[in-house]
Order: structure tokens, then C-alpha cells, then sequence
């Protein structure tokens, strides 16, 4: 590698980039190189295994709000998961919330509207969905927007200031700009995206279009571009 070569470099050196999610998720941006392949998300979930005793209760009219911190950026819940539950305790809707494998009891007390697990079947969960609270995790945003539901995001470390920007960007939902926000926060930006239907309307526009990509199919489709052509499918050589 060229000493001159830098980290940044890296999108330009290689011959195709596989990005996993859709156009309309992606703002202008003249410096993206057409070597560039917009496939969508490839994560269809997992609703195998015993789902919750309280399941059932999603159905009973309220509106279903969940919060998580994803599996990465969750070694303190206080920064958004507590603030959410606090944010919404007194509020008429069910609280959903997924630890990402941090024991429930780090919680602490739960109010009588919310419901915790340490993992969820998000590919059965975000149907039933009204709001998305979220550090900006890029699974599960995709999660969200494939099934048209309005996030309201709060993160900034990893890849989240670029993932937060974009939800605000494209319309889906509502950035607070901050990994710490206040209940008081929280509270107004979930009132706001359960009560204004253009955050859903973006969010699902951003669905359809995910619905339409090639999705694992496209991977195949861009290694094709660079291979030999062959009626082989791939990986069938040694």
C-alpha cells in the first residue's frame, strides 16, 4: 500500500462499494464515486424462538412505540433507553424495549405502559410499530423504514451522526443531535412523529424503495460485474 494511501481513500480504491440501503436514503453528495452500488438491506430478521408473555398486548389499540439502543452502544442505557422510558411513562402508548442483551433488571423500575426484553423479532415487531426511538443503529433504522415507521434518533458515535443526519434529511424522522437527550425531548419528538403523518409518509416512501431492491440478489449481481462471465452460479467453483 502506497504510504501516501489514506483510510478515506479506501471507497476510491476499490472496484465496486455494496451499499446496503436505497437512494433515498442517501443525500446529494457529489464526492460519491460511481463505482457505487445501492443494493438495500439484506437483514430480513428473526421471529424464530419463544416470543415474550406479554406479546399478545401489542394488539390491544395503543400505540406501539419502541426504543433500543442496538446491540453495539448499549453498555449504558441511560443514555437514551432510560430517558425514553421516563419520556413516556405517563403517555398513552406501549413501551417496547429491547436491552440488546443487557439483563432487563438494569432498567431499574418500570413504568405500568412499558414491556422489556433483552432481544425482539424485529422482522414481527416493527409492523406493529407507531414510533421508532433509536440511537441511529443502521439495522435497525433499515427495520423501520422498510416498514414506513417515523424514528426519532439520538445518537453520535460509530457511523450514527451520518445515520441521524439522514433520518432528518430524507423526512423520516426527527434528529435531537445528542446520545444524551432529555426526557423532555424525547417526549416532544415521539408526540410530534406519532402526530404529523408526513414522517410516516417519508418513512414508507423510503419502504417502497427498499421493497423494490435486489437486496442479497444484488450482491451476486455486482460480483458479476467484475468476474468472467458464466453460467456457473457463484461460489460453485473451487
Amino acid at each position: 500500500m502506497p504510504e501516501e494511501f489514506r483510510f478515506g481513500d479506501l471507497p476510491r480504491a476499490a472496484d465496486r462499494i455494496i451499499q446496503l440501503t436505497v437512494p433515498g436514503f442517501e443525500y446529494p453528495r457529489p464526492s460519491i464515486p460511481d463505482t457505487v452500488r445501492f443494493i438495500g438491506p439484506v437483514s430480513l430478521g428473526n421471529s424464530g424462538g419463544a416470543l415474550p408473555e406479554w406479546w399478545s398486548e401489542l394488539d390491544n389499540g395503543r400505540p406501539v412505540v419502541h426504543v433500543s439502543q442496538g446491540t453495539v452502544a448499549n453498555n449504558d442505557l441511560s443514555q437514551l433507553v432510560r430517558p425514553t422510558i421516563d419520556a413516556l411513562a405517563e403517555e398513552n402508548v406501549l413501551l417496547v424495549v429491547a436491552t440488546g442483551g443487557r439483563p432487563v433488571a438494569d432498567l431499574g423500575p418500570l413504568p405500568a405502559n412499558v414491556r422489556a426484553a433483552e432481544y425482539l423479532p424485529y422482522d414481527i415487531l416493527f409492523p406493529k410499530l407507531a414510533a421508532f426511538v433509536t440511537n441511529g443503529g443502521y439495522g435497525g433504522l433499515h427495520f423501520a423504514l422498510r416498514h414506513g415507521v417515523p424514528i426519532v434518533a439520538a445518537g453520535k458515535t460509530e457511523d450514527k451522526m451520518e445515520t441521524t443526519a439522514r433520518v432528518a434529511w430524507s423526512g423520516a424522522g426527527i434528529n435531537l443531535k445528542t446520545r444524551t437527550p432529555k426526557a423532555t425531548a424525547v417526549r416532544a419528538a415521539v408526540r410530534k412523529v406519532l402526530a404529523d403523518p408526513a414522517y410516516r409518509l417519508a418513512s414508507s416512501r423510503i419502504g417502497a424503495e427498499i421493497a423494490n431492491s435486489p437486496g442479497v440478489a444484488g450482491i451476486e449481481a455486482v460480483i458479476r460485474e467484475l468476474v468472467p462471465a458464466t453460467d456457473e452460479p457463484i461460489g460453485a467453483r473451487p
